[in-house]
């Protein structure tokens, strides 16, 4: 089975118990529904969970307040996990007043070879094809950059994005994710440039030259 990371979509057996005692029944339900119809869930930090176990996580489809939901696993019972979607999958499946100015989004991260992934609203609404945006929804993009050269260019750009949907969302670079707004700023910085990186099982203040510690060029 591929590593599993923060973010990933991950679809457990069916009938594979999950621990739900932190939930009100009627989000147990829901849990329950939403599994029935095939959907996954997404894998969330694994803090202080001995390692056969998994946090995984469901935001339930809706424009109101948001319902969040966190259960834990076995590891053994996931049956197949997948990275984000791809921003550009999906983008056609959105609202239309959206789409143009994500598709050039996605189209301006291709050329510096970085490829967007959607979690947050967009994906709870990709998942369940119920509306979930609102008004004051954000664009939640993940971008793996394991090599920080096309950082400079992608940072511009997504600073410069005019998306109808607020930009926000993490670039991870190996083991840590950074809220890229805050590694912009981090980056800009003459002071010490420490973030909050998450890891899959942890949360970090971390200098920025650590998030690539065999190439410091982002540093």
């Amino acid at each position: 089975m591929r590593r599993l990371r923060r973010h990933d979509l991950v679809w457990l057996r069916a009938g594979a118990a999950v621990d739900l005692t932190a939930c009100s029944a009627a989000a147990a339900a829901d849990v329950e529904a939403w599994r029935k119809a095939g959907r996954p869930l997404v894998c969330a930090r694994s803090d202080d969970l001995p390692a056969e176990r998994v946090r995984l996580g469901l935001t339930l489809p809706g424009t109101g307040e948001r319902r969040r939901v966190s259960l834990i696993a076995a590891r053994a019972d996931i049956e197949r996990s997948t990275p984000l979607p791809p921003l550009a999958s999906l983008v056609d499946t959105l609202p239309a007043a959206h789409r143009p100015s994500l598709h050039a989004l996605a189209e301006r991260c291709a050329a510096l070879g970085v490829t967007p992934r959607v979690y947050g609203s967009l994906l709870w609404q990709w998942l369940s094809g119920e509306p979930c945006l609102r008004a004051d929804s954000d664009s939640d993009l993940l971008f793996d950059l394991d090599d920080p050269a096309p950082l400079p260019a992608l940072l511009t750009l997504l600073r410069s994005a005019d998306t109808a949907l607020r930009l926000d969302g993490e670039i991870r670079c190996g083991a840590h994710a950074v809220a890229w707004r805050e590694l912009a700023a981090a980056l800009d910085s003459r002071s010490p440039r420490r973030v909050l990186a998450k890891s899959d099982d942890g949360i970090a203040l971390i200098d920025v030259a650590a998030l690539w510690p065999t190439r410091s060029r982002a540093a």
